[in-house]
Parts: structure tokens; C-alpha cells; sequence
């Protein structure tokens, strides 16, 4: 692990702008793209909504190999092959017209996500900076990051409506490609962690902490699927219901922000804990989104815990095992909660297919959010995590 030097800010900006392109590009980009196709081949939303589902489910295979192959060899060949994958992905996507080669191309896309989303670049970034200094650069991460919606839909619109599909495909291959280069540049050859001296070996605190982790990941998907249709059915304007999205959203980030002071003073599981209450509360809330002053709450509420448990999850498995396995045990636990992730979709829409509504599947999120906070609260004194929440101790500044 190297200690923050000259060359400390432009790796964080680097990874900060890789995550924002793979994003922007590879998952905000999707819904946009998709319906593009549709248009042009005359597809269904199963035939695009499949095939980006088999891209997350191929991210949720890969995550445990992923994590091990970077704490042994690093990240600058992995991620970089991660952004030229993307790349190829989207060329195929905008070549070919064939529905088998749409599915490949969105499976190549899946192996580009699980080499450059958060996962991979928290692993990198564990690796070469830690204490504060890494704190620091997650939250600078996040926050940039974070931004991918809003840059990417207006741009990928903007593509689509002036240029068309297939341009779109490849303009956004060419920024994949631009990554590519840059974290080839930047990113030193070896990981910085030092040799693992013994395997991981996922433990009772893990399964636990990933069964917290998977349960709060159903809920934001499900909750971030169903907004807007819910919103609508609630007697909003289209444009009121965008406006309402946009600022869960834009909550995520005020919500990274307080994420560190809080850390400060809380032990990453309780914090972990409470943030999974708030979001079962503001999930609870979207019952009454008939009133403007409930949906506004929730929809505010829901987005600062979500932004806050991006960064919680990687401080809770940063304070529970060494440096070295951290890749192994972020891919593992990624494996469980991407897997949840691919699958959600198809759980809502069953749910609201055999409702006729959405009560039943926002009461069930609710309660999955009081069992993931009782599953943090169950964890032992042997469980505890009673590092500090960013050491500063010698060769990990």
C-alpha cells in the first residue's frame, strides 16, 4: 500500500472518471439504448430487458474471481481490460442486427461491469491508499460517480435524437475505449497489497453482513424500479414524477457526505444498520405518495441512505478483514448481491402482476429492511468490528 504522494490525486480522479463513464455508459445508458432497438428491430422490451438481465447476471458469476485476481495482480489490467471490453461490447451492439449477437454483446458488456463498477475500483483503491486518505477518495468517488445519471441521459438522448442508434453505440465505445488508455496510464503495474498469507475464508460475520447487504440491495432496486410508475399511478404528472426521481437521486450525495462524519463516531455496523432503517422508513413512506409532502420525504430519505450504503458497505468488510483478501471478500459478497440485483426486477413485476398494485411489494420491502437491520443487530460481541473506522497507523496512511 503506498502512502498518498503527488501521484495520489490523479489515481483517484482517474478511477472517479472510470466509474463515471462505465456507468453512465454500461448501466444509465441501458433503458435509453434499449428502447432504441426496440424501435429499430422491432424487438420487445423482453427481448433488451433479457439480455441486460443475463449482463447482470454474468457480473454476479464473475464477482468472487474478479475480486481474487485483483488482490493478486492489481487493477491496472483488469479495469483497463474492463473499459476496452465495454468498448467491444458496444461496437458489436451497434453493428451487428442479429438478436444472438445482441445477446452477446450485452453479455460482453456484463464482464465489463463486474471489471470496472464499484466493486472492482473499491478493491484498487483499498489496495493502494488506506485511512483517511482512502476515505477521502471513496467519498471523492461516490460523489463524481454519482453524477453518471445526469451526465449520460442527457448525453446518450442527445445522441440518439441528433445522430442515431448506432453512432450513440459508438460514441459511447469511444469513451470506454478513452478510459481504457487513461487507467492503462495511470494505474501502477502491482496492486500494493501485500501477499495474502492465507486464503479468505468466509466466516458467520460475513454470511451475516452479506445477507444485510443483499436484503438492502433488493430493496433499492425494487424501490427505484417502481417510483415512477407509482408516482403515476398516484396522480402525478410525468414531469412531476421525473422531478421526484431526479431528487432521490441527487439525495444520494448529501448523503455521502454526512456518510464520513458519521463514520467518525459510529461503528460501521450500527451505522450500517440505522442507514437500512431509514431506507425501510422511506420505503414504508411511499404508501401515503399521494401527498406531495410524503413522496417528497421519502423519495429524500430513500436516496441519502442508499448513497450513504454504497460507502458503508465497503468500510464494514474494510473493517472486518485485512487489506490483502479484501478483493476476495468484496467479490464474494458482490456475488450475492448482484445475483439479487439481476433478479429483483423479475420479483416486482410478478408482484405487481399478481397485485394489481404495489402495497404488497412495498410492505414486503419494508419488512426485508427490518430483517436485514435484525440481522446487523444479532451479530455477536465475537462479530463486532471494533476497528477504527480509518486507522492511521504506519504504512496504511
Amino acid at each position: 500500500m503506498i502512502r498518498p504522494s503527488a501521484s495520489t490525486p490523479l489515481l483517484v480522479w482517474t478511477l472517479a472518471l472510470l466509474s463515471t463513464v462505465s456507468y453512465g455508459a454500461l448501466w444509465y445508458a441501458q433503458p435509453l439504448l434499449a428502447v432504441a432497438t426496440e424501435e429499430t428491430f422491432g424487438w420487445s422490451r423482453t427481448h433488451t430487458g433479457l439480455a441486460f438481465t443475463l449482463a447482470l447476471v454474468v457480473t454476479a458469476v464473475l464477482a468472487p474471481r474478479v475480486g481474487r485476481r485483483l488482490d493478486q495482480n492489481g487493477g491496472r489490467i483488469l479495469l483497463t481490460s474492463g473499459a476496452v471490453l465495454g468498448a467491444v461490447a458496444f461496437v458489436i451492439l451497434a453493428v451487428s442486427s442479429s438478436y444472438p449477437m445482441f445477446v452477446v454483446g450485452w453479455l460482453l458488456a456484463g464482464i465489463a461491469m463486474s471489471l470496472t463498477f464499484y466493486e472492482a475500483v473499491f478493491t484498487v483503491l483499498a489496495h493502494q491508499l488506506g485511512g483517511s486518505a482512502r476515505a477521502r477518495a471513496s467519498l471523492t468517488i461516490t460523489l463524481v460517480a454519482g453524477l453518471a445519471s445526469t451526465v449520460f441521459v442527457p448525453l446518450t438522448t442527445v445522441l440518439l435524437q441528433g445522430f442515431g442508434r448506432q453512432p450513440a453505440l459508438l460514441s459511447l465505445a469511444a469513451l470506454l475505449l478513452a478510459m481504457g488508455a487513461l487507467v492503462w496510464t495511470v494505474l501502477p503495474n502491482s496492486s500494493g497489497a501485500p501477499a495474502a498469507g492465507s486464503p479468505f475464508v468466509p466466516d458467520r460475520r460475513f454470511f451475516r453482513l452479506t445477507a444485510a447487504f443483499t436484503l438492502a440491495r433488493i430493496i433499492t432496486v425494487g424501490v427505484g424500479l417502481q417510483l415512477v410508475p407509482l408516482l403515476l399511478g398516484s396522480g402525478y404528472p410525468p414531469l412531476e414524477a421525473a422531478g421526484l426521481a431526479a431528487w432521490m437521486g441527487l439525495a444520494a450525495l448529501p448523503g455521502r457526505m454526512l456518510f464520513m462524519p458519521l463514520m467518525a463516531r459510529w461503528q460501521a455496523v450500527p451505522l450500517s444498520a440505522a442507514l437500512i432503517a431509514g431506507l425501510s422508513a422511506a420505503t414504508l413512506l411511499f404508501h401515503w405518495a399521494d401527498s406531495a409532502a410524503a413522496a417528497v420525504l421519502g423519495a429524500g430519505l430513500f436516496g441519502m441512505t442508499n448513497g450513504a450504503l454504497t460507502l458503508a458497505r465497503n468500510e464494514v468488510l474494510l473493517a472486518a478483514y485485512r487489506t490483502e483478501v479484501f478483493g476476495a471478500a468484496n467479490g464474494r459478497m458482490a456475488s450475492w448481491v448482484n445475483g439479487a440485483q439481476a433478479l429483483t426486477p423479475l420479483g416486482v413485476g410478478f408482484l405487481f402482476t399478481m397485485t394489481a398494485g404495489y402495497s404488497v411489494s412495498l410492505s414486503m420491502m419494508a419488512g426485508l429492511g427490518v430483517t436485514a437491520v435484525l440481522v446487523l443487530a444479532s451479530m455477536g460481541r465475537r462479530d463486532t468490528l471494533d476497528k477504527p473506522a480509518f486507522p492511521e497507523v504506519s504504512g496504511r496512511q
